[in-house]
């Protein structure tokens, strides 16, 4: 039988989305600032390598800690942890500002990436436990364009920061203190409200739990949300680079045309609802890597910011729907009081996929130049795109039971 929690009032609804807000383009924040950073550390060895580093970092801190972060989001107290995770996001994320190393920075976004795992994990955790049945599917919509919402945000801030120095963009986040702090408020009576049903369980069984993990699920959802991650992360990573070659350098506009792609993801993200009335889960996958494909080959092919602009466009408009795809289509085989390790290792196939983006990439640049990379992923995109659709055609790659 089926836990039914309170249905969740506008403010409990606001701070989840504006928890999750501040996620999975967290990284990519200080990425108009790596020009900058490159020149101001030009003297030191392998900086080319580094500085990508300095973006993908938190990535590794995410995939070695998400996975612990959600087994600890469903045995203890989930308050204590967001205020703990917030204060790890803010202290490892401004490390830029006060930090004079690379070496030093280097561990502040490793900082920063133990605090995403738990602020990622619980929004999505919280996502799935509050909403049920379609508003579920509904809500993660919502989730999903709040998370590209606060990448328009972080993006332009950071942008516009860089613009006036460098380490500017290290600022952004201290938002996430504020956002924890109504977070916690909000959410304090749901918080005890599922610490009482846990309680209940344990109370009337002393056996242990039945519940079983859907790893075919997962061995579904995983690869394709590393894999997204990967062919998407390339943008923050390698897209100021490109732009640049293409005679785009003012930070402002490097970071206008990645908002841009953030911006058009989010018609797609809150009607995915809407979507996925009339298109399967694996039809949303196919289609959003083909979408994403054809991004990078405008990109590849851009002559200047018009060009960029158009190829970021299309590249939102094809991740729009495909984030919420990826949560709503796993969380339906997890059992309710597993959602909180889903949740974690789920964000770790994410962000494994970002961490791995610029490793994958590097080769490909070295053998075809930069543009000739984003060609090439744009091949492989579009054929794994494909594929999808192909199987889509002959059924769904799993069938979902109705959604808990």
């Amino acid at each position: 039988m089926t836990d039914h929690p309170p249905v969740p009032g506008r403010l409990v609804t606001a701070s989840v989305l504006m928890l999750s807000a501040l996620t999975i383009m967290a990284n990519a924040t200080i990425s108009p600032s790596l020009p900058g950073l490159k020149e101001h550390y030009a003297d030191v060895d392998g900086i080319e390598t580094l500085s990508g580093l300095l973006l993908s970092l938190p990535s590794l801190a995410i995939v070695l800690s998400a996975g612990a972060m959600g087994w600890m989001v469903d045995r203890f107290n989930r308050q204590t942890l967001l205020i703990v995770s917030a204060l790890l996001y803010a202290i490892g994320g401004t490390s830029g500002l006060w930090v004079d190393s690379l070496q030093g920075m280097l561990i502040g976004r490793f900082i920063l990436g133990l605090g995403v795992a738990g602020t990622m994990t619980l929004g999505m955790t919280w996502g799935a436990d509050l909403w049920q049945g379609p508003a579920r599917a509904r809500f993660l919509g919502w989730q999903g364009a709040a998370m590209s919402g606060g990448g328009i945000v972080v993006m332009l801030a950071g942008g516009a920061l860089a613009a006036l120095h460098w380490r500017g963009a290290f600022a952004v986040y201290a938002l996430v203190l504020p956002v924890a702090l109504l977070a916690v408020a909000a959410l304090q009576p749901h918080a005890r409200a599922i610490a009482a049903r846990k309680a209940e369980r344990a109370t009337l069984s002393r056996a242990k739990s039945d519940s079983r993990f859907p790893w075919a699920a997962f061995g579904v959802t995983a690869p394709l949300g590393f894999f997204f991650m990967a062919m998407f992360y390339v943008l923050p990573t390698r897209g100021p680079f490109l732009m640049a070659e293409k005679g785009v350098t003012n930070p402002m506009l490097m970071a206008a045309i990645m908002a841009a792609m953030t911006l058009a993801s989010i018609p797609g993200a809150l009607n995915y609802g809407r979507i996925r009335r009339y298109l399967s889960a694996t039809a949303v996958f196919g289609l959003s890597y083909v979408i994403m494909g054809a991004a990078l080959v405008v990109m590849a092919l851009a002559t200047g910011p018009v060009t960029l602009l158009v190829g970021s466009l299309l590249m939102g408009i094809g991740m729009g729907p495909s984030m919420p795809n990826y949560t709503t289509f796993f969380m339906a085989f997890v059992p309710a009081d597993l959602r909180g390790r889903a949740s974690g290792l789920l964000t770790t196939a994410f962000f494994a996929g970002q961490f791995a983006s610029p490793l994958i990439s590097a080769p490909l640049i070295a053998l075809f130049g930069l543009a000739g990379a984003f060609e090439v992923m744009a091949v492989i995109l579009m054929g794994v795109g494909a594929v999808i659709l192909a199987v889509g055609l002959r059924g769904e790659i799993l069938r979902a039971p109705v959604m808990a």
